[in-house]
């Protein structure tokens, strides 16, 4: 009878789990959590960029318009200078150079607010006259942009040639 008892002892099942199982599924979880933090950390990051190039596609859209309203007056777009009658922008009568002089510096205060470190440059290959090509170059500092042939690792660059 004694070793009836004892067998019987031995088959009774453990109800709960083992400290080495509790290790190892914590330790499945902090992975796997640490993954999903990850890709959500990337995913974030790519969704930024992706506004960042709806921007500068949406503002150099906005630049080759208003290129093609005031043909006669884009050494006023190559000026550096931020000084512009923002009022010309808002309904009041301008004449041609004062709008483009207000464009010019709207475009570069709004691509500084939007993008960081970023640099709006307006050349002429000769002088802005017909036949010229007129080159419009928006460079921003972007982790995810990969060199191209115009760009360098690290910076998103976007190019818009025109006609003249």
């Amino acid at each position: 009878m004694y070793l009836a008892n004892l067998t019987f002892h031995y088959k009774t099942h453990q109800n709960g789990l083992a400290l080495i199982e509790v290790l190892l599924s914590l330790g499945l979880s902090s992975v796997m959590f640490l993954v999903l933090f990850t890709a959500q950390s990337h995913s974030q990051k790519v969704l930024m960029y992706s506004q960042q190039l709806h921007y500068a596609n949406h503002l150099l859209d906005q630049v080759a318009k208003q290129m093609w309203a005031y043909p006669n007056h884009y050494q006023s777009l190559i000026s550096t200078s931020l000084q512009g009658d923002a009022s010309c922008l808002n309904g009041r009568y301008c004449n041609p150079v004062a709008m483009t002089q207000a464009w010019a510096a709207y475009w570069r205060s709004d691509v500084q607010q939007k993008l960081p470190n970023s640099e709006l440059s307006v050349l002429c290959d000769k002088g802005c006259i017909r036949g010229d090509t007129l080159s419009v170059r928006l460079l921003w500092s972007q982790n995810l942009a990969v060199a191209e042939d115009q760009c360098q690792q690290g910076v998103a660059c976007i190019y818009l040639d025109i006609a003249l």
